[in-house]
């Protein structure tokens, strides 16, 4: 990694040095293609694509020269070969070189912004690499292979989140940067976006990628629930019992919602015990509600995870669930922490942010 960090900083280098003073943007590329080519594209790729410019091929080489006020996402596509490259324009010499064959990757020397992404690039590979061999073994592993594979992947991806954070702190006003978050707005928590929007630089206002940031960022707004009473529940224990969630005011209560299939709420489970076994004798609950639909598997799961706390559900699984929907739950697990009153004081907490909140609470007294 530090390997990776230090040739970071020679491109970031290379490349301010490279662009100093320059107020336009000059693009050297060659194509080394088997095939007959004589034209070349240059798009802008920002909401839809547009047409900045095109050039003819001679001898394998061509030339883009133009200006932009800003740095923009962008791409080169030749004409006849089906492979394009990606990559950022801002006023900087950005050398391409482009090949036919898929299994020869596009070299993009040049510009701050090409920089910092091809720096991120290999400083994540490994861990992208080790995800994916992972991911493969999952999708034909059982259940309890899913368990340890998921714990195996919830380290690799919180590494990868450590990568992508440092770059965001390091530069917040990269639309490199930006982009790159862009795949997960959608299954980020209202808390992440909030962190994600306080920390970017406010000149990445006018891409479409920071509008679709603040979209997501308003609708998850709507559907936080910190500082309000929490929605009622009222199901049916393990056992058959009769649950109301009311029953449990005067605890500080850990509603956690899961399913029996939820690999990661499979992992939490078992992190989970110990915390519990350690602050239950001093006023603190967990109630897991179950989005299962069949009553053996629901079952069959706490007993393999050895669960010690409530367990509820109604089981009918996770569409059109009133009380998974009283909670906007839109994925697995999701936990709110509830206090004394009824009132709910954390949304989407993880198990280290509850670890830290139960020791400032217990431990102290």
């Amino acid at each position: 990694m530090k390997l990776y960090n230090t040739l970071l900083i020679w491109v970031f280098l290379l490349s301010t040095q490279i662009s100093k003073g320059q107020t336009s943007y000059q693009i050297a590329g060659q194509i080394l293609s088997a095939k007959s080519v004589s034209k070349v594209y240059l798009y802008q790729m920002d909401k839809g694509r547009k047409l900045l410019d095109s050039a003819t091929i001679v001898d394998g080489k061509f030339s883009f020269k133009g200006q932009t006020a800003v740095p923009v996402a962008a791409s080169v596509q030749v004409k006849g070969i089906r492979k394009s490259q990606d990559l950022y324009l801002e006023n900087a010499v950005i050398n391409l070189q482009l090949y036919e064959s898929w299994n020869r990757p596009n070299i993009v020397i040049g510009g701050l912004e090409n920089s910092i992404k091809k720096g991120y690039e290999l400083d994540s590979q490994y861990l992208q690499d080790t995800l994916s061999k992972i991911g493969r073994n999952y999708e034909k592993a059982n259940e309890e292979g899913k368990v340890s594979l998921g714990l195996q992947m919830q380290g690799f991806n919180s590494q990868l989140d450590s990568i992508r954070t440092s770059y965001l702190v390091a530069f917040p006003q990269s639309l490199a940067v930006l982009d790159w978050y862009r795949p997960y707005l959608a299954v980020m928590n209202y808390n992440q976006l909030e962190e994600l929007h306080a920390k970017l630089d406010k000149r990445l206002e006018r891409y479409s990628t920071y509008e679709e940031l603040l979209r997501y960022r308003q609708e998850k707004k709507s559907q936080y629930l910190v500082g309000q009473q929490a929605p009622a529940i009222t199901s049916k224990t393990s056992t058959g019992k009769t649950f109301k969630l009311e029953q449990l005011k005067g605890k500080l209560v850990l509603l956690d919602f899961w399913a029996s299939w939820c690999a990661p709420c499979r992992i939490a489970n078992r992190k989970l015990v110990a915390t519990y076994q350690q602050y239950k004798d001093k006023g603190f609950e967990v109630v897991s509600y179950s989005m299962d639909n069949k009553e053996k598997l629901w079952l069959d799961a706490i007993q393999k995870d050895g669960i010690p706390w409530i367990q509820v559900s109604d089981l009918t699984g996770f569409d059109n669930n009133t009380v998974a929907q009283s909670y906007y739950v839109k994925q697995l697990p999701t936990l709110f922490l509830i206090d004394e009153n009824g009132t709910v004081v954390q949304q989407h907490i993880d198990h280290e942010e509850l670890l830290a909140y139960l020791k400032k609470k217990y431990d102290h007294n």
